[in-house]
């Protein structure tokens, strides 16, 4: 820039009905007095006029504009400021971080002004690059994602509500039910609001409501009769229903910004930007989630970078309390870091989960998590973390997601970086051993002579049961510590009895009550594949990638 042109900063601390404005020149001093100006036409025309004096006084000027951005009440001063016919560089600051250099240089004062203040010194010293203007599309995407979120902790404000009316009214129903707001709960909840009418009611009444099963059904009308609630009457029924019509409320509001968002999706300007939606796993909404935080992905150098500015990585946390079963929980558990945007974490995990099934790269990374005996929640948590990585690559190639360029081994993260268990022998997670299997085979027979026998004690120690049933992608629908259970994986999933596989997570054995079978994972595989022992352990080992362990001679 020439040395004619006179640099001017002026800061912005921005807020709802009006912003604060403060002028410094090169020497840190204020040129104009400070001043206030409210968000209207009047009050931007303050400004200009400002502006002109200044031009006016110094002749050719260069204002530099830092813009300390309060959420969308900057938006609409953003946008005119970029459309000024002056010689204007404009850049919008983190609230944290301007807060931060206030702090620094102006710490006994903590007022607009000073956050004016901060602003045009950050601007006249620093020296910020211009930040680039955001398209009015994604503007518009940030702000129904803005709204879908509001919406969306309302909802669980009003479930939580929900909870706590029924705690003094009916406290055994959500110890039945584990999501309250699910639809058939809510037609429950409102044609019955009370453990007396739902004790009196028919059982043929109450399979009515779409989605009720019978098993439930009974267990609530069981427990409606013995339940130990103190208030009843009128005014607790009203209350529930009120709450009720509240969260069905909230549920088409919900419904509607995300139609709108599908919509504002579509106007959006061509792109790289696009081919997040091709990756498998990913859906509109978590596609667009992504795509107005991140607008451009110029501002992440690395996958790291951008995997590290969604805070997506596990932490492990003491507990304490009881469990749903009243069971006391202790020890220590791992759930997914909150110091991410909650909105995007929150689909980041559910995308995981589709991609466990249906992204190969995902999968094969969870499988092999899994066969290490990380907690679930932990390997969810790398999952979300590859997602992203894939995200950062089709969006900084501008191509499709090609699961072919995915097969290449992948690590889980730095700190995971180790050998994956059972690629060594000597590598084993803790696991009891199960010989329900023979540990080895005498004798093959004739169409497998070819492969050498195998030490089937080891394949149970380097493979648990948990990995082998999510390569099957078979989830549990009921926990109890090493004990889970669920539909049977080898019968019809329109079976009428979902809780009839029993797993022993620990022991790493399962029996289906239905079919009959049972065993380890060995037989497990057998099962699943339809082979002799011999070649459902070969096929174990090419499946999860193992070191084949021979049968040593003796």
């Amino acid at each position: 820039m020439s040395k004619d042109v006179v640099e001017l900063g002026v800061g912005i601390d921005t807020a709802r009905y009006g912003h604060h404005l403060t002028v410094l020149d090169a020497s840190k001093h204020e040129v104009e007095k400070p001043f206030r100006f409210r968000e209207d036409a009047k009050g931007y025309q303050l400004v200009q006029q400002l502006l002109d004096r200044l031009v006016r006084k110094y002749g050719n000027v260069h204002f530099r504009v830092h813009v300390d951005a309060a959420g969308q009440y900057a938006n609409n001063l953003l946008s005119w400021l970029q459309q000024l016919d002056y010689s204007m560089t404009v850049t919008v600051g983190q609230p944290a971080r301007n807060k931060a250099y206030r702090a620094v240089h102006f710490d006994k004062r903590k007022a607009d002004a000073s956050e004016s203040k901060a602003c045009a010194r950050f601007a006249i010293v620093e020296r910020p690059a211009a930040t680039a203007q955001i398209p009015l599309a994604f503007l518009q995407l940030q702000t129904l994602l803005s709204q879908l979120a509001a919406i969306a902790r309302q909802q669980t404000r009003l479930v939580n509500q929900l909870h706590r009316n029924l705690t003094e009214s009916f406290p055994e129903y959500a110890l039945v039910v584990k999501h309250l707001d699910a639809q058939w709960s809510l037609s429950l909840l409102e044609k019955y609001p009370s453990p007396r009418k739902l004790a009196r009611a028919r059982l043929a009444s109450l399979l009515e409501i779409p989605y009720l099963t019978q098993d439930v059904a009974e267990q609530l009308q069981a427990s409606a009769k013995a339940t130990i609630a103190f208030q009843q009457g009128d005014v607790a029924e009203q209350l529930i229903v009120l709450k009720v019509r509240e969260i069905r409320q909230a549920q088409t509001s919900r419904s509607y910004l995300e139609s709108l968002l599908e919509s504002t999706w579509k106007s959006l300007p061509d792109g790289p930007h696009r081919r997040v939606l091709t990756i498998k796993g990913i859906g509109l909404l978590t596609a667009c989630a992504l795509v107005g935080k991140i607008v451009s992905i110029d501002r992440f150098e690395t996958a790291a970078q951008l995997v590290g500015y969604f805070g997506i990585f596990p932490e492990e946390v003491d507990v304490s309390g009881v469990d749903r079963d009243g069971h006391p929980k202790s020890g220590s558990q791992h759930h997914m870091s909150r110091k991410g945007n909650d909105q995007v974490r929150r689909l980041l995990y559910t995308a995981a989960q589709v991609a466990v099934r249906h992204n190969p790269a995902v999968h094969a990374l969870y499988a092999r998590l899994a066969a290490r005996g990380k907690p679930y929640s932990v390997i969810l948590g790398h999952c979300m973390a590859k997602l992203l990585r894939q995200v950062f690559g089709v969006w900084k190639s501008d191509t499709d997601f090609d699961p072919a360029h995915e097969d290449a081994p992948e690590t889980a993260s730095p700190a995971l970086e180790e050998k994956v268990v059972g690629h060594k022998v000597e590598h084993l997670p803790p696991q009891p051993v199960v010989t329900t299997t023979p540990s080895s085979l005498a004798s093959a027979s004739a169409d497998d002579k070819k492969l050498p026998p195998l030490d089937f004690r080891v394949i149970r120690q380097q493979v648990t049961m948990q990995a082998v049933l999510a390569q099957l992608r078979w989830q549990p629908t009921w926990k109890r510590g090493a004990q889970w259970r669920g539909p049977c994986p080898f019968e019809s999933p329109d079976n009428t009895n979902p809780r009839i596989f029993t797993v022993q997570t620990e022991k790493n054995v399962y029996c289906c009550h239905g079919c009959g079978r049972q065993g380890d994972v060995i037989h497990l595989w057998q099962q699943h594949c339809g082979k002799n022992e011999h070649e459902a352990g070969w096929d174990l080992v090419h499946t999860f990638h193992l070191t084949p362990p021979l049968l040593k001679k003796k």
